[in-house]
């Protein structure tokens, strides 16, 4: 084991400044970077800064010249830094310090400006407090101005000399990765590739070096999605830099792609863009697949025939084993001859990186839910926000399972696990390891005055998502002014599902409502059929469904209420708002929701109203092919969109009821409608629908009437 230059016991100089010069040469000689808190007053913090060359300063004080505001400290992002310096003193903006925490090379610090401990904070934060005490990490210095100093404990593995590396050179990981990357364009279809690595491993830079290959060799279309655009700029940049390098440089066709001079073009679309449009290309690149719902890959499998997939296994932007492990299953099922690359090596500084360490730990990046060594009755137990705190084992238990089972989950969630006002904290237990966890967050509960202010668009409140969206699209002033607890999340260990932990912890939140006499429960969820069923089994109802389509997962948010007194009419209401208006949007804002999902919305439904008897009579002509469809189309609605609403059975997924969904309900044309379900063309679809309607209609006239 080779030590580094210092270690913690070891003599040093007690003068902060000859610290942070030899804190900065130890990192130099071992191309590793080093998280420092430096603490003292204003004068102090500005001698340090001066003592080091090119840092970068982030810090909403006034007082420090050519500083970054934290407002912009975004724009970081795509660079590479020498020292980076960031001002906590005032507020820790967590999910930048994560981004922009890559940024730093090899050979330089990471310093945290925390002050001396005397400036005021608007409110206790026990993540503050835990975010201060990773100071004391071992692989963390300490500069005060007090005169304390504390140095890192490290050690390398690598007993090699350790030499500054070109952001131009490849690593023996990049080589092989790009040679898979080509081989899945070249070789036999449906063969993709998967990139699995932590975080600076290189993959985005892989991908884009690949692509500037392919693209130089010969006229191809390459088309890269991500949840952000702001995600693929890291690709975009080496994709140019390697085609100037190749002297066939990229122009920039917009904020969404390149073109070469040979034709072949680099574009961004967004993931449900992807699947709406199915723009045509010769290989599609996904960067950031642990940010995508499953799902929505299993489609993207279907569309496209060559993929290659990156996936960050630790760290906010990928999910660890959970997701490896089900997408793994997914490539097995649907595309049994894809490869995976791992890369193992840092592309911008060298292995056993104690900044990289550092935020490991500190963010639990690698958070892994553990797995129930017995089967064991389950116990749900609310859990306060300062026994998460106090409990680093019982916290990191709880994260895993947030991240494992979401893939949107920023930094700021822990934040909001840790400080999160008016929330509660369920775990289910199955021994002492956490097998499930749901939060929620109470709202409402204003004055009519204010109330009246925030429908009527003159106020806005931060927090209360759920209570001020429904309240403002329907003008009910009530869903202000009552009190309700809204289901921000539910997780639950993926080999411990289907056993009703996840009802039972929904229960749970409902008798906590119930004690503080909060009567409404509610939740928000990008729609699908499989939550849908989740939710409607334990009585929640409708009653909005947002009309902007989330570009990640695909999805609508869907907006569920669940009244626990019998007094509340303004429930019904709401109900009966998205009956009335959901049938009505599906021929525009919603005509590409899966038709399996609209025959759930609409089962149940109130104020439908039922046909008449001449329209029946005009619906079992249509069914007897007396009539044609285009005969028949209000009619056809009227009697449809009342027999979904009224049907014994929530579930539907026969063919032609679905077809008829999409041709009638969400007015797809026949070709489309035709290719989607295999029908030969119009007349074959028309045929098969009639058939199908003809079966759903009374038999005689009396039940008819």
């Amino acid at each position: 084991m080779k030590p580094l230059s210092m270690m913690n016991g070891d003599t040093v100089a007690s003068d902060p400044i000859s610290t942070l010069l030899s804190l900065h040469a130890m990192a130099q000689r071992d191309y590793v970077r080093i998280p420092v808190f430096v603490s003292g007053d204003q004068d102090f913090l500005s001698l340090l800064l001066n003592a080091l060359p090119n840092i970068t300063l982030v810090s909403d004080d006034w007082d420090f010249p050519d500083r970054l505001f934290w407002r912009q400290a975004k724009q970081l992002l795509g660079q590479e830094t020498h020292t980076l310096a960031l001002d906590v003193r005032q507020h820790i903006d967590v999910e930048k310090i994560c981004a922009i925490s890559g940024c730093i090379k090899g050979g330089e610090l990471l310093l945290f400006l925390v002050g001396d401990g005397d400036e005021p904070q608007k409110n206790e934060s026990l993540f503050r407090d835990r975010f201060l005490s990773f100071a004391s990490h071992a692989n963390a210095a300490t500069i005060c101005q007090s005169g304390f100093i504390s140095m890192p404990t490290l050690t390398l593995s690598d007993t090699r000399e350790i030499l500054p590396r070109l952001d131009t050179v490849t690593t023996p990981d990049q080589v092989k990765a790009i040679d898979a990357i080509e081989r899945v364009l070249s070789g036999h279809r449906r063969r993709p590739a998967l990139l699995v690595a932590d975080r600076g491993r290189g993959k985005s830079s892989t991908m884009g070096m690949a692509a500037a290959s392919i693209m130089h060799c010969s006229k191809k279309r390459i088309v890269v999605t991500s949840p952000s655009v702001a995600n693929v700029d890291t690709l975009f940049q080496h994709a140019a830099r390697q085609s100037s390098l190749q002297n066939t440089p990229l122009l920039r066709k917009n904020k969404y792609g390149y073109v070469a001079e040979n034709g072949s073009e680099l574009l961004f679309v967004a993931p449900d863009a992807l699947l709406q449009e199915t723009p045509e290309c010769d290989l599609l690149m996904i960067d950031e697949a642990a940010a995508i719902p499953l799902p929505m890959l299993g489609q993207i499998l279907k569309c496209y025939s060559r993929i290659v997939f990156s996936s960050t296994e630790h760290g906010y932007e990928g999910t660890g084993r959970a997701f490896s492990t089900r997408f793994r299953s997914m490539l097995d099922a649907k595309a049994k001859g894809w490869k995976e690359i791992r890369l193992k090596a840092p592309v911008r500084w060298a292995e056993n990186d104690p900044l990289e360490a550092w935020l490991f730990a500190t963010f639990l990046f690698d958070a892994e839910p553990y797995l129930p060594l017995v089967i064991t009755d389950v116990v749900i137990r609310e859990i306060s926000n300062s026994e998460l705190s106090a409990d680093e084992g019982l916290l990191k238990q709880v994260f895993s399972l947030l991240v494992s089972a979401h893939y949107q989950t920023s930094p700021n969630d822990l934040v909001q696990l840790l400080d999160g006002e008016n929330q509660s904290v369920l775990v289910a237990f199955r021994g002492d390891v956490a097998v499930g966890v749901a939060l929620a967050q109470r709202e409402g509960g204003f004055d009519e005055a204010l109330a009246k202010e925030v429908v009527s668009g003159k106020r806005r409140l931060r927090g209360h998502l759920l209570a001020q969206s429904l309240a403002t699209h329907t003008g009910t002033l009530d869903a202000l002014t009552d009190s309700l607890l809204r289901i921000t999340r539910v997780a639950v260990l993926p080999s411990c599902r289907q056993q009703g932990i996840g009802h039972a912890l929904i229960a749970s939140v409902e008798q906590i409502a119930k004690r503080s006499d909060i009567t409404i429960v509610g939740t928000s969820f990008g729609a699908n059929s499989e939550l849908w069923q989740f939710w409607s089994s334990m009585g929640y109802l409708p009653a909005r469904l947002g009309v902007q389509r989330d570009a990640a997962s695909g999805t609508y948010s869907l907006q569920l209420i669940k009244p626990l007194a019998c007094s509340l009419e303004w429930i019904g209401d709401l109900h009966s708002l998205f009956s009335t208006n959901f049938p009505h949007q599906l021929n525009e804002q919603f005509s590409t929701i899966e038709p399996t999902l609209v025959a759930q919305l609409l089962f149940s439904s109130i104020d439908i109203k039922p046909p008449s008897e001449q329209m029946l009579k005009q619906v079992a002509l249509f069914a007897n092919g007396a009539l044609g469809y285009d005969l028949v189309t209000g009619s056809l609605w009227v009697w449809f969109v009342h027999w979904l609403a009224t049907r014994d059975d929530p579930e539907t997924d026969q063919m032609q009821c679905c077809a008829l969904i999409m041709r009638v309900l969400q007015r797809r044309s026949w070709k489309e409608v035709a290719e989607v379900f295999g029908y030969q063309g119009r007349k074959d679809t028309e045929a098969s629908i009639r058939h199908w309607v003809a079966t759903q209609l009374p038999t005689n006239e009396k039940e008819i009437e």
